[in-house]
């Protein structure tokens, strides 16, 4: 059975971006791509012992040190922080979502016609 993921924090998604972009890395690879001001090491080295314990990343040891990969990727964790937000943000309606980020966010004439192609990509699909 597979466990639901708890989210994320702040710090603990940070972590996971790094580990993201790099497909899988050290505790000192991670660092290395993290922005400024970047955390201590052994900040970087208890997050990523949190989301191994929240089962977002696994590990092997290789030589005197650990490699990093995560577990879950960054599609599955979108697409659940996504519904997520659907559903207690905009009672689960995407024409409410699409309304509230084209009044609030200046969407330029360009993205929405952008929008307005990928729904009549996604229309003749079905």
């Amino acid at each position: 059975m597979k466990r639901e993921l708890e989210q994320l924090t702040e710090g603990e998604e940070r972590i996971m971006q790094a580990l993201w972009s790099l497909g899988e890395g050290s505790v000192n690879d991670v660092l290395a791509v993290l922005p400024e001001p970047k955390p201590k090491y052994t900040t970087v080295a208890t997050f990523i012992k949190l989301l191994g314990n929240k089962g977002y990343v696994t590990h092997r040891a290789e030589g005197k040190s650990y490699i990093f990969t995560p577990a879950v990727s960054r599609d599955d964790y979108a697409r659940k922080r996504m519904r997520t937000m659907l559903q207690n943000y905009f009672d689960g309606s995407f024409t409410r979502m699409v309304s509230f980020f084209s009044e609030h966010e200046n969407l330029t004439t360009q993205e929405m016609d952008e929008i307005q192609k990928l729904m009549e990509e996604i229309r003749q699909k079905q």
